[in-house]
């Protein structure tokens, strides 16, 4: 299940008294961030493989952008890793489940960056640049967080891909 299906799952059960609510509803806020919130304060554009196949555990993947590539936040933006099932953080012995200008992340000399998802930090990466990944058969999503978005520049602004990089 994608995380728009999800969303479209759990929807009718928010707003509901607190004695009504179950585990779904209440975590959504954490999963795609505050319900509510205008564009011009968040956007949550979806990280997709490169060729459009569902992104599985059992694969590494490598996001990059150069520095003209990087969200246009005039806030801060992020990446967060999440299990396609129930759209939870995937867990793991570092307790790392994003990279961005919140969660800590190394520019490259040029500016840009390079995101690897991976069971193993690659040799030569910064640990603020890696999330790590269970090797196992689990659907993965990579959703991107851009606050207070520059609006114009979101216009032409294509969202990164996540290269596969067993292929």
């Amino acid at each position: 299940m994608s995380n728009s299906e999800a969303i479209a799952k759990v929807l009718p059960k928010l707003f509901r008294h607190k004695d009504e609510m179950t585990l779904e509803p209440m975590l959504l806020p954490s999963v795609v961030g505050p319900i509510g919130l205008p564009m011009q304060e968040a956007m949550y554009p979806q990280v997709i493989s490169f060729d459009g196949t569902p992104m599985n555990a059992l694969n590494d993947y490598v996001i990059e952008m150069t520095k003209e590539e990087l969200p246009p936040a005039t806030a801060f933006w992020s990446l967060t890793l999440y299990d396609t099932k129930n759209g939870f953080f995937i867990p793991n012995e570092h307790k790392k489940y994003s990279v961005g200008e919140n969660a800590g992340m190394k520019l490259n000399k040029d500016g840009g960056i390079k995101i690897y998802v991976s069971e193993e930090k690659p040799a030569g990466i910064p640990m603020e640049n890696w999330l790590p990944i269970k090797r196992q058969d689990q659907g993965i999503d990579i959703s991107l967080r851009v606050y207070a978005p520059d609006l114009e520049k979101m216009k032409i602004w294509k969202a990164p891909v996540a290269v596969n990089v067993n292929k």
